[in-house]
């Protein structure tokens, strides 16, 4: 998750201080481009996970990859808003640290959330589209603020979903009373491919928690 995270950033630096966020690419074809790409690579990465149908390294290599390439979505977005980028990325970090930690220390099942959450994501993006048609400040302010409450259930979700998932596999380990090399293999989150889409999960959750804080940030300010 961290690594993704630097790779997106660096990418967005990297741009943005080479790159005028006016020119052709950016302003017509690119970002539409860019944005079916990064849908591609997330699509190709989980599909591949879930069947067990990836290399070794490969999986860390299309995260990365797809990290990079939403790093190049996000320039117009961070140029147009860069006086409340460090306030964003701090309110961001701070409700991921507070949803991550209550996540991880209850005791509550929160399996029964899963749905309710999905569609709750599903509803915010079709809101954040119509919005995007309408372009009406108040209700993106009221998105927003809508967007990063669900998100950071969906973070404690994933936490406690992540943990719970680890337990499950090392008792099961545990039972059948595997060697000390194969433990090693299969890992605390039952395998590589298992630990990447956990980190995906957590990449996304973050990153939508801080965008979605610079949105209502910006729209407060107008």
């Amino acid at each position: 998750m961290m690594g993704g995270l630097l790779t997106t950033a660096l990418v967005a630096v990297v741009v943005l201080a080479t790159l005028p966020v006016r020119v052709p690419f950016y302003s017509s074809w690119g970002p539409l481009v860019l944005i079916l790409a990064e849908f591609a690579l997330v699509w190709c990465l989980t599909s591949r996970l879930r069947a067990n149908a990836i290399a070794s390294g490969e999986e860390k290599a299309l995260l990365l990859v797809y990290a990079a390439s939403l790093g190049a979505v996000l320039v117009p977005a961070l140029a147009a808003a860069a006086g409340a980028v460090l306030p964003a990325l701090l309110a961001g970090s701070g409700m991921f640290g507070a949803a991550g930690v209550w996540g991880y220390v209850t005791h509550s099942d929160m399996r029964p959330l899963g749905t309710a959450l999905f569609m709750g994501v599903v509803g915010l993006f079709i809101a954040l589209i119509g919005n995007g048609l309408l372009a009406h400040a108040a209700l993106s302010f009221r998105i927003s603020a809508a967007g990063v409450l669900l998100f950071s259930g969906l973070t404690a979700y994933d936490i406690r979903r992540i943990g719970a998932s680890a337990h499950r596999r090392i008792g099961a380990s545990a039972h059948r009373r595997i060697g000390a090399s194969a433990h090693r293999r299969i890992g605390v989150y039952g395998g590589g491919g298992a630990a990447i889409l956990g980190a995906l999960a957590l990449y996304l959750d973050f990153l939508n928690l801080f965008l979605l804080a610079l949105q209502f940030m910006t729209g407060r300010r107008r």
